[in-house]
This record gives structure tokens, sequence and C-alpha cells, in this order.
């Protein structure tokens, strides 16, 4: 089942295209990850899901609700932590937290208590008095105590501390592999895409340029540094290198690849002054959807494939063996006849209509001279090959070539299987205010604030 469904989505600021024709779909259960750069439309689409914004043309889905029309139904199951939220509000955190789950029908308050001990959150702060760290861990813990369906983080380790970053994220993939909790991240940072997700799209110039399954990677994404490089960077593009800079003081190259492969190329061109390190968002984008390097062409990697399991043997007989079953499937079986170890056809080569040849007996490393050899029993022939008195004494040097008759009976057996809200507004910062219906997914007491620094 999809979570998310986006079918050709527009959607404009002025005369600036924001998002265009963009299409995605994520699977419920996913941990998915949308990354783009500043002014990329992350966070618009996020609003666009959340029936904050209405799409120019196009659709979203979300659970096969209609986002704007259906944004209300949409925010009983889903939580949505917007990348900068301010609260006008001078009641406790803790009150405002029972206020959303009383919005969602619940009364359980355990899960209050859970999640600030968890995060570290003292809960007896005035809203008003919250600085940015702690607004953001208020912000986090309202949008989890309502146990979502959904949840739609954009840009959520923004002003959070490192263990404050690692928690959200064990938390968050702890609920969606034991909970089957479905998970939107939208951000810049490749690191955490890499590191938790199932999946990764990449959001540029409106559109998604590309989606790579995350746990088929062999390695990390590298950005090489050179310093005043003057060798041939085709020792570095033919192992899939991309450059992304390439001028005389400095050599910056980026690679996904399998890293012994890059550490022999280094190793063979004896760079010594170089840095290798992690890669930015920005350095991908620009090695792959930006200028020249949007034009050549990308090495695929390919879909999970789920292990193989092999059962045990079937069957075994005095007369044939029968293959394993792999993943359900059981291959062709293969029968051997032992009747007077007579054979009729020898590894694909039909020997009824072939001429006898002088054979080699490979356990004594002598020339068979028999004057008759009989293949096989009823069909094959007698085939007779007289021997030469001056050719009777001398041993042969080289082993007759085959005849062409036998080399037309070449028979392959093999057979091959295949698995083959409201509109434009200026200011993006969510504002939320003080209501008996809690903060969590206010409507008509939501005003937005567009971010300007992320469209």
């Amino acid at each position: 089942m999809s979570a998310i469904v986006i079918n050709d989505l527009t959607k404009r600021k002025g005369k600036e295209k924001v998002l265009s024709n963009l299409n995605l779909e994520i699977l419920d259960g996913e941990f998915f990850s949308l990354l783009g750069t500043e002014n990329s439309g992350k966070t618009t689409l996020a609003r666009i899901i959340m029936g904050y914004l209405k799409p120019g043309s196009g659709s979203i889905r979300v659970y096969d609700m209609d986002s704007f029309k259906e944004s209300k139904e949409i925010k009983e199951t889903v939580s949505f932590v917007s990348e900068d939220m301010i609260f006008d509000s001078k009641i406790k955190s803790y009150t405002l937290l029972k206020k959303t789950l009383s919005a969602h029908g619940l009364s359980n308050t355990e899960d209050i208590d859970v999640l600030c001990d968890y995060f570290e959150f003292n809960s007896n702060l005035r809203i008003c008095d919250l600085r940015d760290r702690e607004r953001k861990l208020f912000a986090l813990i309202n949008a989890l105590v309502i146990k979502p369906r959904l949840l739609i983080l954009d840009s959520p380790a923004k002003f959070l501390e490192e263990k404050d970053i690692d928690r959200l994220f064990s938390h968050v993939k702890r609920l969606n592999e034991s909970e089957g909790l479905t998970v939107l991240l939208l951000s810049d940072s490749l690191r955490q895409a890499k590191k938790y997700s199932s999946r990764i799209a990449y959001l540029s110039d409106g559109k998604i340029q590309d989606t790579e399954y995350n746990n088929v990677k062999a390695a990390g994404d590298k950005v090489l540094k050179i310093d005043s490089y003057r060798g041939n960077l085709n020792y570095f593009t033919s192992i899939g290198a991309r450059i992304i800079k390439d001028e005389e003081d400095e050599t910056i190259l980026y690679y996904d690849g399998a890293l012994p492969e890059l550490s022999k190329v280094i190793y063979e061109e004896a760079l010594e002054n170089y840095v290798l390190e992690d890669a930015k968002l920005s350095d991908k984008v620009n090695a792959y959807y930006k200028g020249e390097n949007a034009k050549l062409p990308r090495r695929k990697a390919p879909a999970p494939v789920k292990d193989v399991e092999e059962t045990p043997t079937e069957k075994i007989s005095d007369s044939g063996l029968e293959t394993s079953e792999v993943n359900g499937v059981t291959e062709s079986t293969i029968k051997i006849s032992d009747a007077e170890n007579n054979f009729s056809e020898v590894e694909g080569v039909n020997l009824e209509n072939s001429e006898k040849d002088v054979i080699h007996n490979t356990k004594t490393n002598l020339f068979v001279d028999e004057d008759k050899v009989v293949l096989g029993e009823e069909n094959s022939p007698e085939i007779k090959e007289e021997v030469s008195p001056e050719l009777e004494n001398e041993k042969p040097e080289t082993i007759n070539e085959v005849d062409p008759k036998v080399e037309e009976n070449f028979v392959d057996n093999t057979e091959i299987f295949h698995d083959c809200s409201e509109e434009n507004r200026k200011d993006d910062t969510i504002i939320f205010k003080t209501s008996d219906e809690g903060v969590f997914n206010a409507t008509e007491e939501t005003r937005l604030k567009e971010d300007k620094d992320d469209i």
C-alpha cells in the first residue's frame, strides 16, 4: 500500500516554478528520505502534503485521501515537524501536550512522561520561555505523542545537539521497524539519510532527479581533494569518479563506489597531498545533476534482492539426482543413467553419427589403438579404424583433432534461468496559538509563514 502518491505536481511562487511535474511514491511502512539543498522546494512540498498549501497543478494523495480537500482527516493520523516553529503561549509545555492528546481522543499522559524523559525535556517550562533547542524538542514530542501512522520531518536536526539527533533517529527507526511507522525525512544531510533510510530520492531544480536503494551501497559517498594534481584523471573516472573541480591549484573528485578500487588508484598514482572525506549533499548534486555532469551516464545500483535460501536436496536415488529448490523454484532434474556404464552422449557431444578418433587414456597418458571401439549399445554403429604397420610401433605426438562431423553435433544442453490553507503566505514559519484543541494539527488557528531560506 502507498502512503503518499504524488502525480505531476507543479507549484509556483510568483513567476518562479518551485516544483515542476514532480512524481513520487512512498510506501506504507517505509523510511524514505527526500534530500535537497537550500531552496530546492522540500518545505513547500511538505506543506502541500499536509494541506497548508494548495497545489498549482497535479495531485497528492495521502493514504488515498486528497492532501488539500481532506487535510483534516489526514492530520488525525499524520504528524508534521516543521523546520521552524513559534509558539505564542504562556502556558506550560505539559499542559499543551495534554491538549494535543485530547484533540486526538487520547488521554494516557504516561506517553508524555516517557518522551520527555527520553529527550531530557523539562515539561514544566512555559512555551514562551523555550529556547531554540527546547522548542524543537517540544515539537518532536508533540508529534510523537499521538503515535502517528506517518511522520514527516522537515530538517529535524536544526537547533539540536548531536546527542538529541542520535536519540531522535534511534527512536524513530525503532518505531519504523517494530510498529511500521512510515517516515518521510526531508533534509540536506546525506549522512543521516544513508544511515537510516531504505530509499533516498534527490530533489533538484524542482524535480526528482534520482531515487536509489540505500541498502545496496558498497561504500559511503566520498570526496577526494588533491592539491596541484598533474596526472591523468581518466584513472579515476574509469572507476566511476566524477569531476567536481579541476583547476591548477586543486582537483576535487566525487566517488560513491567501492573504496578498495579508489585506494588502488591512489596508490598507483602515488598521491601524497590529498584529503579523502565524507561527501556533502551539495557535492553529490554537483557531481550528478549540475552542468556537464548531468549529461554523463550513471551506473545504476540494482534493487535489493532477497537472500537465497536453499532447501535440502529432496531426492537421491540409484537412477537419478534431483536438484534442490532455490526460493521455491526447482531447476531441471539431471538424471544419470548407469546402465552398464555406456553413454550415447558425452558432455554435449553426440557420438552416434561420429567417426572414431584415436582415444587418449587420461589415466595412463597413453593412446588407445584397439581395432574396434563400440560406443553405446543399440543405436551406436560399430566403427573400425585400421592402423598401418608403420604407425603401429610409433607413439603419436599429438591428439587427433575432432572430426568436423563431431563438431556439428555439439549440443548445448544448458538452460539459463533469468530472474530476470492558504496559499502563498509571505512568511513560512508555522505559528501555533493556544486553543482547546491543542497545538498539534491546528487548522483554523494555524498561521503559516514560509521560510525564506527554504522555499
